[in-house]
């Protein structure tokens, strides 16, 4: 049954081309509606350089806005490594005293030992 409907709907449906008198009627009615070319006027040729200076002036500004955008995430990244540096600087010293102090540890340990062998 659906086999039918689908045969009938692109029966009902298939391309039919235009009658001629409809094509004709077309083509004159697109050829009297055609805007036809009016002679430019005196203020139209001072606008072209006014929208040529605003275009170039707002590229202008978002190449600048890029570029400070740029330098402005160099100098945080620059702080961020200084920063950094102070960080691992910080813990280095605090890592060589905690060595110092244990180097102190055991070498009085292994004095007093020493000692102790040696009296007995």
């Amino acid at each position: 049954m659906s086999k039918d409907i689908e045969s009938q709907m692109r029966a009902a449906l298939r391309p039919v081309a235009p009658r001629e008198e409809f094509s004709q009627k077309l083509l004159t009615g697109i050829a009297l509606e055609r805007p036809e070319l009016k002679p430019r006027r005196l203020g139209a040729g001072r606008r072209q350089p006014l929208a040529w200076w605003l275009t170039a002036s707002l590229a202008a500004s978002l190449v600048l806005a890029v570029g400070v955008h740029q330098r402005l995430q160099q100098q945080r990244a620059q702080q961020s490594g200084l920063e950094a540096r102070r960080e691992v600087m910080e813990a280095l010293r605090m890592t060589s005293q905690k060595l110092n102090l244990a180097y102190e540890a055991v070498k009085s340990q292994s004095t007093s030992l020493t000692d102790e062998h040696s009296g007995a």
